[in-house]
């Protein structure tokens, strides 16, 4: 993988983030603009975050879903929201693939917050409301490259949510996950 192949990944994130935004930020929230709709900022750091350990082929296939919403007027983020806050019904092609794709994302979710609790000592209840929700919004050909990307991670022993955090973390300069639970943990005990 040269310096070539590496850059023209990083555009097609950029890209896909791009789409999003639009769409995110017309997307109207119940109680007026969301607090992260005033951070665009934080929502690419995020986005880039889940795109960071998915292959160039489910990017390439989710920015054409991103390009058949824009064509035929669906907003995804909005479907995305609405869904969580279950004000419409599913929109996934294919629910059963959704729900396989969620329930190893789960398993690696629930590892990661066993394995650094200071780090995440949230629960599963936002993942439980949020991935689903954002996986209903892809097309079938997007869940089957996603799946295979989840296939491969099985077959390698590695965790997604895990990969993505320590991506997320070392890109803004804050360490390792190891050396983050580390210092959370010497705060307790100097507190």
């Amino acid at each position: 993988m040269g310096m070539g192949t590496n850059m023209n990944r990083e555009e097609l994130i950029h890209d896909v983030i791009e789409r999003e935004l639009v769409m995110f930020l017309n997307t109207k929230n119940m109680g007026g603009t969301a607090s992260c709709q005033e951070n665009p900022d934080m929502f690419r750091q995020w986005r880039w975050m889940i795109f960071s350990v998915l292959s160039d082929e489910y990017i390439a296939s989710y920015k054409e879903d991103l390009i058949e919403a824009e064509r035929v007027g669906r907003n995804l983020m909005t479907e995305k929201y609405a869904r969580m806050d279950n004000l419409i019904p599913c929109v996934s092609p294919n629910i059963a693939k959704v729900r396989k794709i969620t329930a190893t994302e789960r398993d690696w979710m629930q590892q990661l917050l066993q394995e650094f609790p200071l780090l995440f000592p949230q629960s599963l209840a936002r993942f439980d409301m949020y991935f689903p929700a954002e996986m209903e919004t892809l097309s079938e050909r997007s869940l089957d490259l996603y799946q295979a990307c989840v296939d491969e991670a099985l077959r390698t022993g590695e965790n997604l949510a895990r990969k993505r955090y320590s991506n997320f973390y070392q890109r803004m300069g804050l360490g390792t996950l190891e050396e983050l639970e580390a210092r959370r943990r010497e705060k307790i005990h100097q507190s």
